[in-house]
């Protein structure tokens, strides 16, 4: 997990987003609540999704403030499968067995990402996301925060950019299941 200096604040009716990581465009940085569509349970740090299918990311010491604006504003809780989690454990600092890595790419696969995407999608962030182990040496999870962490700060030279990235990210991400989730879920 690479820190940062973001913050939330949580106007009534909106969610003001100070500071954030990733470039959004022309995109305003006061989405109203209305725009946004669920509230991940169980993403690190975590998640809400807007109407347009954009993940936007909180501070996680801020998740109890995000908990009680999404229920002020009827947002609802999902649990939804973090797909990125799955394409990216290559590259925590852990071994895993053939049983297991077959595991996550069925996993995959069962959230509509074939095994040459996972490999395309692998290729592409590889170095990247070695490279931020390197320094984090971390061993438990990587999510869609961290490859856009890992991505944003550099150049392209495959022909893709960081916005094409982002959105291609944004639709990988998409794919994991959904299921309602209770606020209590959030907030373990």
């Amino acid at each position: 997990m690479v820190a940062t200096r973001w913050r939330a604040r949580f106007e009534p009716g909106a969610l003001v987003l100070e500071g954030y990581p990733f470039p959004r465009g022309a995109r305003p940085t006061r989405v109203p609540a209305e725009a946004l569509s669920e509230v991940c349970a169980g993403w690190f740090p975590p998640a809400v999704r807007t109407r347009e299918g954009e993940y936007l990311f909180v501070p996680a010491e801020q998740a109890g403030e995000l908990a009680d604006f999404a229920s002020q504003h009827g947002i609802p809780f999902v649990r939804r499968n973090d797909v990125w989690s799955f394409i990216l454990e290559e590259f925590l600092d852990t071994e895993f067995s053939p049983e297991l890595q077959e595991g996550a790419l069925r996993f995959l696969e069962s959230n509509g990402v074939s095994r040459a995407e996972t490999q395309a999608m692998r290729e592409l962030v590889g170095k990247r996301m070695l490279a931020l182990t390197a320094v984090t040496w971390e061993w438990q999870h990587y999510g869609l925060y961290d490859v856009l962490s890992a991505m944003r700060p550099f150049t392209f030279t495959t022909g893709w950019s960081f916005s094409r990235f982002y959105e291609e990210s944004m639709r990988l991400a998409d794919r994991g299941g959904v299921q309602p989730a209770s606020r209590e879920e959030f907030s373990r």
